[in-house]
């Protein structure tokens, strides 16, 4: 594969790495970003990390800001007020800072708890300073410098809390660092609690030797100040920020509507500059929209669709540069492809990790199988197998979608696939069961025999993740050339689809053993759309009439499970209609219409096939009714809830783990913050929720994807709009001006990566609401769930990015 990107490169002129003037692909550049393309040449095609870019972070506009007043917190050779705790020592190193010194290795175990034994790091090290109970609500910024030390390489962070006498339910700010230089760290805290402060705390957890050649690593931190300075952003409502357009800062894609937002503005007509020239190329009036979630300022520059780099212009607002193109999105491909390729477990990362997890087993039959494989789930090291099929699945509808047009991503999309589909394959164990998932938080050494070498990986027969299995084998084995792997990935998927079906023959729906996996909430209705696709997909594999046979039976539960009525479209859990099908991290909404689309393009004489179409018809015009709920933002809500719905208390409380005991209570208001339809239903934007478990960027995705495959099928461009504004939200057409992409655009933040350091292209669980809200909270502290990056993300973006 390494060489066929290679001849691929070189005769698309791969060569001149960017030298060319013309940023159009078709002129056989890679990207369209000079920059970006110089650093794939040097990357040899992402088989090393691409340099982390903070020029244009969020974190760089804000260190750019007036400092009003400040002070700074003393820091003495006698340490008075300053207390540690854990292993290694805190001295003063002279010159107001203090070094904290712990040793890479500990000679103990990481050990868990009994459910998750190996979800556990070597111990913490944390240091904190006494603030008496004094309120910092004068202050709005911490500042401070860093300097992270170590032999070799290794990634390090340090946390920052502000404890308050009241409980703040945000925890800590993670601080991505550079090693062995001078770090200058911001972080504001308009939204932490902080009337009462009694510490002002540092912390950072012992993960293991990864690439660090010494005995040792320290954290020099020096000039911690209190500061005041002239502004902070936003972190919750709709209200676009003061100052800002709201756009989608990628670009837009030149079909469907193409809209920016800005405040109730005074302002009444905008600009698109050509933004090379700053030529005047498309004037418009500001319309002023009035919403469910506000009044703003709507620049629409819809019917404009000349291919080029533009500046939007409103009054004394100005955008910066975004392209508007058929390609606008490659380089975010080429971005997510980057941080995906970081996350590879089971081979060195150079700057990240070495070849790690090849000491992590699953035993079974008798014998010991390596999982060091496929990638890791998060800001984390655990790995699901699953999640690394899903994964894999959607590397190859990118790679489905770019082989013609960009053949060289094309293939480097395929090779990463290709990385993930041969661990799926290794993970089968015989006779429906796989290695499943571990959850990890540290590093191994990586050699087999020696004390900290795993035997808990799970593993299971379940049939709906063989049901899954089946589906992604099949369709990559349809999409690849003849090879080895293709023959096995088809082998596979009859033996995996077997599998699940006898099993389910047999037992019923499946009892999900473990809570932590994503598949535990799977609803009845959505079980069988899943085994109806996978069956669609291996009668298209094979043309079997027995799998065609399969998919339109087993589709006929579902279609019982949709709603009707005057508000239809949306699916129930099963056919007591009690609970519609809600999701809160993970979500697989687009596989109702996967499945759909995939009998009605597969068997469109069948006599179920109008029903199929009706069927169709009514989520799309569900789909419809619910974007208003947004507007102008364009963001999937997450759908319509009813009261009661935990007296389906099977269903509600595998969806809401670790619930608290007034979770009914808690529902009910929480979907009274929503907008009432009618006596006991409610529109949520966000879903309801209660946990750890909070971010909508995999909901909003997977609506998207759902809202492409219907705008395809029924070649309906309203449909295709809603996945288009699910891109660009992402990439910063959303109430905070960011975007989720790290590297794409601009005011992208610091993510959660406390393993593996910051990444190009890195993309979080996504947004949340606050509290019982149904607003949008974006907060600065940098903390899981929301923020942690995940590769579920990614994966989802290429996938509705494969639509377009």
């Amino acid at each position: 594969m390494r060489r066929v990107l290679i001849i691929l490169a070189v005769a698309c002129g791969l060569s001149a790495c960017g030298n060319g003037t013309d940023t159009s692909l078709r002129a056989g550049r890679l990207t369209t970003d000079s920059l970006l393309e110089v650093q794939l040449c040097a990357t040899d095609l992402l088989h090393a990390p691409l340099p982390v870019d903070t020029i244009r972070s969020l974190e760089a506009a804000q260190r750019r800001r007036k400092v009003l007043h400040s002070e700074q917190i003393p820091i003495t050779p006698t340490l008075d007020d300053w207390q540690y705790r854990g292993w290694g020592s805190l001295t003063f190193a002279g010159d107001s800072t203090l070094c904290l010194t712990l040793p890479v290795e500990t000679g103990h175990r990481a050990i868990g708890s009994p459910n998750d034994p190996d979800y556990a790091t070597y111990g913490r090290a944390s240091f904190s300073t006494l603030m008496h109970g004094r309120s910092l609500e004068t202050f709005n910024r911490i500042s401070l410098e860093v300097f992270p030390r170590c032999e070799g390489t290794a990634v390090m962070n340090l946390n920052l809390h502000v404890e308050n006498a009241t409980h703040s339910a945000l925890g800590a700010h993670l601080i991505n660092l550079v090693p062995n230089r001078w770090n200058w760290v911001t972080f504001e805290i308009n939204g932490v609690v902080r009337e009462q402060v009694e510490r002002l705390g540092f912390y950072t957890d012992l993960k293991g030797r990864n690439q660090a050649v010494g005995d040792s690593l320290a954290y020099l931190v020096r000039r911690v100040r209190l500061e005041c300075v002239d502004q902070t952003d936003k972190e919750s409502g709709w209200e676009p920020p003061q100052g800002e357009i709201v756009y989608s800062m990628t670009g837009y894609l030149p079909e469907g509507q193409k809209t920016a937002i800005v405040g109730d503005t005074l302002a009444r007509t905008f600009s698109l500059l050509d933004a090379e020239s700053r030529m005047r190329v498309y004037n418009n009036k500001v319309a002023i929209v009035s919403g469910s979630v506000g009044r703003y300022g709507v620049l629409d520059f819809s019917e404009f669709r000349r291919e080029g780099t533009y500046i939007l212009q409103s009054d004394t607002l100005e955008s910066a540069p975004f392209r508007i193109a058929p390609d606008a999105f490659t380089n975010a491909a080429w971005r997510l492809l980057n941080y995906i390729y970081c996350q590879r477990c089971g081979c060195e990362v150079k700057g990240i990790h070495g070849d790690c997890h090849r000491d992590v087993f699953c035993d079974f039959g008798g014998k010991s199988i390596s999982y060091g494989g496929g990638w890791h789930d998060a800001g984390d090291l655990s790995q699901q197998t699953l999640q690394t099929a899903d994964v894999a699945y959607e590397l190859t509808e990118a790679y489905v979608r770019y082989r013609h047009e960009h053949p060289v991503l094309a293939h480097r999309l395929l090779e990463e696939a290709e990385w993930g589909l041969r661990f799926v394959l290794r993970c089968r164990l015989g006779e429906g069961y796989h290695a499943s998932s571990i959850g990890l938080l540290h590093w191994t050494d990586g050699r087999i025999g020696t004390a900290d070498d795993i035997h808990t990986v799970r593993k299971q027969n379940v049939a709906y993740d063989n049901f899954l299995y089946a589906a992604y084998e099949a369709y990559a084995a349809r999409s690849m050339d003849a090879s080895p792997l293709r023959d096995s990935l088809a082998e596979a998927a009859k033996k995996d689809y077997a599998f699940a079906l006898a099993k389910f023959r047999r037992d019923g729906y499946d009892h999900f053993p473990h809570i932590m996996e994503h598949t535990y909430n799977t609803s009845p209705s959505q079980f069988h759309a899943t085994m109806s696709w996978a069956a669609s997909q291996l009668y298209q594999l094979t043309g079997r009439d027995d799998y065609a046979r399969d998919a339109a039976d087993l589709i006929r539960y579902t279609l019982d499970c949709q709603a009707t009525g005057d508000i239809s479209g949306y699916f129930y859990r099963d056919t007591t209609h009690c609970a519609p099908v809600h999701y809160i991290h993970q979500s697989r909404e687009q596989l109702y219409m996967q499945a759909l689309v995939a009998l009605c393009e597969t068997q469109p004489r069948h006599p179920d096939c109008e029903r199929w179409r009706s069927a169709i018809r009514a989520y799309a015009d569900y789909l419809r009714f619910l974007s208003a709920y947004t507007a102008p933002y364009g963001m999937a809500p997450s759908g319509i809830y009813q009261t009661g719905e935990y007296a389906d208390s099977a269903g509600f409380y595998s969806l809401h783990i670790f619930a608290p005991a007034n979770v009914p209570e808690l529902f009910e208001t929480q979907i009274r913050r929503g907008e009432p339809l009618d006596e006991g239903r409610y529109v949520r934007r966000f879903p309801v929720w209660f946990g750890i478990f909070n971010g909508n960027e995999a909901i909003l995705l997977s609506a998207g994807k759902a809202a492409a495959q219907c705008g395809r099928f029924l070649d309906d461009d309203a449909l295709r709009q809603i996945g288009r504004e699910q891109l660009y939200w992402t990439v910063g057409k959303n109430p905070f001006c960011q975007s989720l992409i790290y590297g794409e655009g601009h005011r992208y933040p610091s993510m959660d990566s406390f393993s593996s350091g910051e990444i190009m292209g890195e993309i979080p669980v996504g947004i949340r609401s606050l509290g019982n809200d149904d607003v949008p909270y974006w907060p600065q502290t940098n903390n899981a769930c929301y923020k942690e990056v995940w590769l579920t993300s990614a994966g989802k973006f290429l996938s509705l990015l494969a639509e377009y």
